[in-house]
């Protein structure tokens, strides 16, 4: 099992998911590249970015558990049930 603070140095592109064009253009406006700036962002403000629909909503779901990454994400069960 890795360690959780050496998954957050994990390049994004890294992962093995498959990210659709509309999320790599949401990574790449964002700047984030590990997964330590992906988790640096609170999930309730992710709606604030131009883009950040309910598409990319269930896409990020879908990373945050193809990477068993859940419990990096402070309120991500209640972020997932909103």
């Amino acid at each position: 099992m890795v360690h959780p603070d050496a998954k957050l140095q994990m390049k994004l592109i890294e992962s093995e998911f498959s990210f659709s064009k509309r999320m790599l253009n949401m990574i790449t406006y964002l700047e984030l590249v590990t997964l330590g700036d992906l988790t640096a962002i609170p999930l309730k403000n992710l709606k604030n970015f131009r883009g950040f629909k309910t598409q990319c909503k269930r896409e990020l779901i879908a990373f945050i558990e193809f990477e068993s990454i859940e419990s990096l994400f402070e309120g991500y069960r209640d972020w997932k049930k909103a």
